[in-house]
C-alpha cells in the first residue's frame, strides 16, 4: 500500500472514530460541546475584530516649520513592517497633511515634500540625498508637490508608501523654478500618520476571521444534533406508536392470519325450500345483520348479495399495538394510518390524544 493510500485509509478511520466518539456523547455532554463552539465563534470574531482596530489604528506625527532651515523638517525614527525592498504590497503607508499657515506672497508658489531613509537627519549628505529624490527613480528617498494652487490657511494632502526603516521628513516652499523659496515671515504646520501594522494586522485578522468561521460550521453541527434529539423526546404518542407500526408491521407484514370478528367457516347453505323449480319458491326476506347474530347469519349475507341486497358490512380488523393501541386493518390487507383505542364497551375509537 502506498503512502497516499495509508493517509487516505488513517483520515477515514480518523472521521469514524470521531463519528463514533460524537454518537456516543449524552445529552449534558453535547450541550456543553455546543456552549463552547459558540464561545469560540464569539472570541474568534472578537480578537478579529482588535486586530483589524490594531491594522487601522494610525502611528501620529508632526512637524513644524523652522525659520532657521526655512523648512519644516521631523526625524520620523524607525518605521517597523514586513522588510521586503522595493514597492510593493508590503510597504508601510503613510498620510501627510500640510497646512501653508502663511506662505510667501510671490505668485507661482508651491510646497514640496521630501521622504529620505536615513538614520542621522543632520548629515550632510541629506541635500544630495534631497536632489536624488527630486530626480525620481529610488523608493528609498521619495518626492512630491502640491497638485493645486496654495492658498493661506490651505491644506494639502501627501500618500507615501515606504519600507521599514529610519526616515527623515522635509517640508517646504518652493518657487517656479522648483528651488527653495527662503522668503521671510513664511510658515508651514505639518501632520502626519503611518501604519506600521496594517500588513500584519491585517493578515492575523483575516485569519482569526477564518477560524471563527470553522467554529461556526462545528456549532451548528451541533446544534442540528441536538434539535434532533430534543424534538425525537418531545415526540407525540401517537407519531411514535405510528413510527413503530410503519417499520415494523406495514413493512414486514403481519406474522400470522388476523383474528375475525365474525363467523368462521364458509357460508352455510339455504335453508332447505319446498320441492319444485327456484322460480315457484316464494321469496324469502333478508333482515339486516347486527352485532350479536347466530352463527348462521353468512348464509344470510350470501342471499341478500346474491338478491341484490345491500353490500356486505365492513370486516376490518383491529390488531394491537403497543401500549393499548390498535391499528385497523382493511379487508385488502393495507392498514389505516389512524391510531385506535379500545373503549370499555368493546368498540373502537380513533385516539385524540
Amino acid at each position: 500500500m502506498s503512502e497516499e493510500e495509508l493517509d487516505a485509509a488513517g483520515a477515514i478511520t480518523v472521521d469514524v472514530d470521531e463519528d463514533e466518539r460524537l454518537e456516543e456523547m449524552s445529552l449534558d455532554e453535547r450541550k456543553e460541546r455546543l456552549k463552547k463552539a459558540r464561545w469560540n465563534v464569539f472570541l474568534s470574531l472578537g480578537v478579529a475584530a482588535i486586530l483589524f482596530g490594531f491594522a487601522l489604528f494610525p502611528m501620529p506625527f508632526s512637524a513644524d516649520y523652522d525659520d532657521f532651515s526655512k523648512s519644516a523638517e521631523k526625524d520620523i525614527g524607525l518605521v517597523w513592517g514586513v522588510p521586503v525592498a522595493g514597492e510593493d504590497m508590503f510597504d508601510v503607508p503613510m498620510r501627510l497633511t500640510v497646512t501653508a499657515t502663511s506662505p510667501p506672497t510671490h505668485s507661482n508658489i508651491n510646497i514640496a515634500v521630501y521622504v529620505i531613509e536615513q538614520e542621522d537627519c543632520t548629515d550632510f549628505t541629506l541635500g544630495e540625498k534631497m536632489q536624488e529624490a527630486k530626480s525620481g527613480g529610488s523608493h528609498s528617498y521619495q518626492y512630491q508637490e502640491a497638485n493645486s494652487r496654495i492658498l493661506e490657511g490651505g491644506t494639502y494632502d501627501f500618500e507615501f508608501n515606504i519600507d521599514p526603516g529610519q526616515y527623515c521628513l522635509i517640508s517646504e516652499y518652493i518657487d517656479g523654478n522648483g528651488e527653495k523659496n527662503n522668503s521671510e515671515g513664511q510658515s508651514m504646520s505639518v501632520e502626519g500618520k503611518l501604519y506600521p501594522n496594517q500588513f500584519i494586522g491585517g493578515v492575523l485578522a483575516i485569519l482569526c476571521l477564518g477560524l471563527s468561521a470553522f467554529a461556526f460550521i462545528g456549532a451548528q453541527k451541533h446544534g442540528s444534533i441536538l434539535r434532533t434529539i430534543l424534538e425525537g423526546e418531545n415526540e407525540t404518542t401517537e407519531s411514535r406508536v405510528l413510527s413503530e407500526a410503519s417499520q415494523s408491521r406495514i413493512l414486514a407484514g403481519p406474522s400470522g392470519g388476523p383474528p375475525s370478528d365474525g363467523p368462521s367457516g364458509s357460508p352455510g347453505a339455504p335453508p332447505a325450500g319446498p320441492a319444485g323449480p327456484a322460480e315457484h319458491s316464494p321469496p324469502t326476506e333478508i333482515e339486516p345483520l347486527s352485532p350479536g347474530l347466530p352463527a348462521d347469519a353468512s348464509s344470510t349475507e350470501a342471499v341478500s348479495e346474491s338478491d341484490g341486497g345491500p353490500p356486505p358490512t365492513d370486516e376490518a380488523t383491529y390488531e394491537p399495538a403497543e401500549n393499548g393501541y390498535f391499528f385497523r386493518k382493511m379487508p385488502d390487507g393495507s392498514y389505516d394510518q389512524t391510531v385506535y383505542v379500545k373503549t370499555e364497551d368493546g368498540t373502537y375509537v380513533p385516539n385524540e390524544g
